[in-house]
């Protein structure tokens, strides 16, 4: 029974482990969706056009293009009309502090917004949430380790989770 135990100790351990990480992660994708931006300006000097099948839309076109501004190349791909601009259109980006990524692309009036949306995040949040609160009701209802051991696995997890996503990044 006590290498039954130590078993299940590990596995609600590592289970926690990446529950805790995946949340984490998340909760990073977020910080760095609506992280601050600085401005910088310049031209498209490619612009290429492909199918790239969406959602079941086989008609859905993506853009790509590759923008010079600030002795730096930027490349920007996305399935979204406001990305179908001339080589030598003068642009502005917001480039995120955060991670180096193009939130906004501003042309010729339009503002095209390139930030990661929400719901999956949010999503895979509260699913890992509900899966720890499944993890550790069973574990104390089974009474396969006194609640006690429970709580040490959650802190082991809560603590090593983080340290395992920013070793990532």
């Amino acid at each position: 029974m006590t290498v039954l135990r130590r078993v299940f100790f590990t596995a609600v351990a590592l289970v926690s482990l990446f529950l805790g990480g995946v949340v984490c992660l998340m909760c990073q994708v977020l910080a760095g969706r609506d992280a601050p931006t600085y401005r910088v300006e310049g031209h498209v000097v490619s612009h290429t056009r492909g199918a790239l099948p969406v959602g079941g839309n086989e008609d859905a076109v993506s853009h790509s293009i590759a923008v010079d501004a600030d002795d730096r190349n930027f490349r920007v791909t996305a399935v979204d009309p406001g990305l179908d601009l001339p080589t030598g259109q003068p642009v502005t980006l917001d480039v995120s502090t955060a991670d180096g990524s193009i939130a906004y692309l501003r042309a010729g009036g339009g503002v095209v917004d390139l930030r990661q949306g929400v719901v999956r995040p949010v999503l895979l949040i509260v699913a890992s949430l509900l899966a720890l609160g499944a993890v550790y009701f069973g574990a104390v209802r089974l009474n396969v380790y006194p609640p006690v051991a429970t709580w040490l696995a959650l802190a082991l997890g809560a603590i090593l989770a983080p340290v395992a996503v920013f070793v990532r990044v």
